[in-house]
């Protein structure tokens, strides 16, 4: 399993030779194998890059972002084709049954919650009070989140776990680096979508017709707490380019999946292809989540 994420942060030149990624910068030549590559972030816009190289990573299912002027992700590139029967997948992911994607919705939903709990249990030995609320919540979701449980949690979680008058809407580098790790989960998602043969455009809850990434947003919402733990662990103070190059390391973290240690990609990709076993079958019995330990 490739694992490497590859961050071109200075003025370069990247081409294909022998499948290997070259990097050529003023003073340096870098060469790296794709077998070795995850991803391929390209944060800085002094870069050309070749359209051999471009073929052969989209070949090798090897995601592309793509960073503004601010190095954050502003897009990535994806293959056409992930599979040989995408059309067959993509009129099954049309026809999924709507009581079986509430079902699936509920344990999402279920999942975040107690992921939510678990890290706010582990960094505030003090909010008792809000990690019980979580606890309620959790067992509360109905199908579909009927009740809007999510939206109680998250009332509950953030301020507990980030700090009293916290919200997601401020312009603060604890939500800079959280919508950071967001982007690069959520790519991943997208890419492992793609690769299965479905379509990111079609979601099981999220149907907003601006975002291409409907159903990567529904899939991703148990991982959030992954990032929420790592942004609260560092408690940085801003967020520039040192702090999103730490934030890349989200994926080259364990987590246990169906009691083995998996990267977080491989755990993504098992994940995502136990949903869609569900959804196929319509049996939620089949959908695997990781363990959110701490």
């Amino acid at each position: 399993m490739s694992w490497r994420t590859v961050v071109i942060t200075k003025p370069a030149k990247l081409e294909l030779r022998l499948n290997y990624l070259v990097v050529r910068s003023i003073d340096h030549v870098e060469k790296i194998s794709l077998t070795e590559l995850g991803a391929l972030v390209i944060e800085t816009l002094q870069v050309s890059i070749t359209g051999s190289l471009i073929s052969a990573l989209l070949a090798q299912e090897i995601r592309i972002i793509i960073c503004d002027e601010h190095h954050d992700p502003q897009g990535e590139i994806l293959p056409y084709y992930g599979c040989h029967d995408c059309s067959r997948k993509i009129q099954m992911q049309m026809g999924w049954q709507e009581t079986t994607k509430k079902l699936l919705w509920q344990q999402i939903i279920r999942q975040k919650i107690m992921n939510q709990r678990k890290t706010l249990a582990y960094f505030c030995s003090d909010a008792t009070d809000a990690v019980a609320r979580l606890a309620q919540y959790e067992t509360q979701v109905e199908i579909g989140d009927a009740t809007h449980r999510e939206s109680l949690a998250a009332k509950e979680y953030f301020p507990a776990l980030l700090g009293k008058g916290f919200t997601r809407a401020a312009e603060t580098a604890q939500n800079a680096a959280l919508n950071y790790g967001y982007q690069i989960i959520i790519s991943i998602f997208s890419r492992e979508i793609k690769i299965a043969g479905y379509l990111t455009e079609l979601g099981i809850f999220h149907d907003s017709q601006h975002n291409h990434f409907n159903l990567s947003s529904d899939l991703m919402e148990p991982w959030r707490p992954v990032v929420d733990a790592f942004v609260r662990e560092k408690e940085w103070e801003q967020f520039a380019v040192e702090e999103k190059h730490m934030m890349q390391r989200l994926v080259t973290q364990e987590v246990t999946f169906r009691g083995q240690k998996q990267s977080v990609p491989n755990a993504i990709r098992m994940y995502v292809n136990s949903v869609f076993q569900a959804l196929n079958h319509d049996d939620i019995s089949q959908v695997h989540f990781f363990n959110h330990e701490l």
